[in-house]
């Protein structure tokens, strides 16, 4: 007895060299005891011409493969998507109300943390005549600008401090010169050198200023004219350039160029 080793069907007739079903060569095997629990290969049904024999469809018997606890799948799916929505709103939820949250804070926050950052500071006080208290302005704001009014400032101040030379007002020099003042004349005087040295000078009879012109930057200008002078010993003629600077609310002079004309 022959058996094909792929299919394990056996054949008696041993003329067979292969095997009818699969073409697998064949071998030869010794015949089985009585006894023998050998499983007996029912040969299979014989090819119909034409093509392959047909395939019987598997019918998977109840009972056998399957779970009774099994389930069929669409209800998972199903159950997968209702237990997925859940999340996603409450997500957007959380979103949205962090969203709100951030456009209150964006829109409140400033406004109370502006009237904090002053909180140190006066407050103004309420309303009375009696403790209102002049502000005093400070130089960026009361110099002078209008020309016309720096002009008829200016001028009257070189009046006063002509005259105060005259009568030797050191009281008078005291206010109109700088602290750093500098005479540019051949003494190349200091302020404190220049009241030191002031006496009255009784010669001066009349005297007048005049052609006098005023050109200012912010809070320097500079001051041309000139000074006429009738002295006992003739008519006297100078020209003069001041500079004048404008502190504590008022011009001082800083520096003073005097030459003789006549």
């Amino acid at each position: 007895m022959k058996r094909c080793p792929t299919c394990n069907r056996s054949f008696e007739d041993d003329t067979l060299s292969f095997c009818l079903e699969d073409g697998t060569p064949l071998v030869t095997e010794a015949v089985g005891r009585a006894d023998s629990q050998e499983t007996l290969v029912s040969p299979r049904p014989p090819e119909t011409s034409g093509g392959p024999a047909p395939t019987q469809p598997y019918v998977q018997r109840p009972g056998i493969g399957t779970s009774p606890y099994q389930a069929p799948s669409p209800p998972y799916a199903a159950s997968g998507i209702r237990k997925t929505w859940p999340w996603v709103v409450g997500v957007l939820a959380i979103l949205s109300v962090l969203a709100v949250a951030i456009v209150i804070v964006v829109f409140t926050v400033p406004g109370i943390i502006k009237p904090a950052e002053n909180g140190n500071r006066p407050q103004p006080t309420p309303s009375r005549p009696e403790w209102t208290a002049t502000p005093t302005p400070s130089p960026e704001s009361d110099v002078p600008t209008d020309s016309a009014e720096v002009l008829e400032q200016l001028t009257q101040l070189e009046k006063d401090w002509t005259e105060a030379n005259i009568k030797g007002d050191k009281e008078a020099i005291e206010k109109i010169l700088a602290d750093e003042y500098v005479g540019n004349d051949d003494e190349s005087r200091t302020k404190r050198k220049y009241i030191d040295t002031l006496k009255p000078d009784p010669s001066v009879e009349e005297w007048e200023v005049y052609d006098v012109t005023v050109n200012q930057t912010g809070e320097r200008a500079v001051v041309k004219g000139r000074l006429k002078e009738e002295t006992t010993g003739g008519t006297l003629v100078f020209d003069f350039v001041d500079t004048f600077v404008w502190r504590d609310h008022r011009w001082q002079a800083v520096t003073s160029v005097t030459t003789s004309v006549k």
